[in-house]
């Protein structure tokens, strides 16, 4: 018996490899805003009644059966769940007080937000996403029918000059919160709080990966349309679009090579072994908790991230 659950055992990680290394993962298109108006009718009932199911079965146990934030697995987490009713959609594309629009709660299923608890949904097909981003939207009654994005020009050269520049205004606008050295620890970092008196702690931008910002025109949108719910707010109209980018190489800069430490070696949840080893340093933070709540977006960020190992 003992030598038959050894050649099961053994078949499921030859199927299990197998599968992984048949599947293939496209790199996602890198895409500049235009400025254009987007349509978009998110009072479609049948959307909506699949996007409440998926909402059901992946979402309430953070974001809660109404959308508010406050599921039953909220209170652990440091940083807490969208509440969808505020309409506070963290990052987006559209300027500050502007709703968010359905294209930009599917890149963060897609992308997950780095450092919380927030997976990559890669489990979720686009239309599934699609359904369910229209449904979380649905729920602050907001009228996003016609919504303008903000332009992201194409970013200039890289210099010396645009280095300097974008030091002197990160200094200026930026390093009360997130440190001279932009490692989050400026005067003001241990008094800030989101709109509902939760505590929140800038970015270190020295360390990688940044939640959101992991190319240079999503950046550049984080720092033009800030975020909202919380003290970062939006420089779109305080600087022109050749200072935001002066600003985003210079935050590109602070790179310190440095990862975010886990908690945990491997997994955490399936320890040091081979599955643990492959993941190895992969996951930072509350993302440990994530799984935990959500194993389904575990299992399929776990497939994709051993698929690019």
């Amino acid at each position: 018996m003992k030598y038959l659950r050894i050649y099961i055992l053994s078949i499921l990680l030859i199927s299990t490899f197998l599968i992984i290394t048949a599947c293939t993962k496209s790199a996602p298109k890198k895409s500049i805003n235009s400025g254009i108006p987007l349509t978009k009718d998110i009072t479609a009932p049948n959307k909506l009644l699949v996007g409440k199911k998926i909402f059901d079965n992946y979402c309430i146990a953070c974001h809660g059966s109404n959308g508010k934030g406050d599921g039953p697995e909220s209170y652990r987490l440091n940083t807490k769940p969208t509440d969808f009713t505020s309409g506070n959609i963290k990052f987006k594309s559209t300027p500050y007080d502007a709703p968010a629009t359905v294209e930009d709660i599917i890149t963060t299923l897609k992308l997950g937000v780095r450092t919380t608890a927030m997976l990559p949904q890669l489990q979720l097909s686009n239309q599934q996403m699609q359904s369910v981003a229209e449904y979380m939207l649905s729920f602050s009654k907001q009228d996003i029918k016609t919504v303008n994005l903000i332009p992201v020009p194409e970013a200039p050269e890289k210099t010396r000059t645009i280095l300097e520049k974008g030091k002197k205004l990160y200094q200026n606008n930026c390093a009360t919160c997130h440190g001279a050295d932009g490692k989050g620890d400026g005067i003001l970092a241990k008094s800030l709080k989101d709109y509902k008196q939760n505590p929140i702690s800038p970015a270190n931008l020295t360390l990688r990966p940044l939640k959101r910002a992991n190319t240079l025109s999503r950046l550049y949108l984080v720092i033009a349309a800030g975020i909202k719910g919380t003290p970062m707010p939006p420089f779109q109209n305080a600087f022109k679009p050749k200072d935001i980018w002066a600003i985003d190489y210079y935050v590109q800069s602070l790179k310190s090579g440095k990862q975010y430490s886990s908690n945990r070696n491997g997994m955490g949840m399936m320890g040091g072994g081979m599955m643990g080893g492959m993941m190895k340093h992969r996951f930072v933070g509350e993302e440990v908790k994530g799984m935990r709540i959500d194993m389904a977006a575990a299992r399929a960020w776990m497939m994709g991230n051993m698929m690019n190992k």
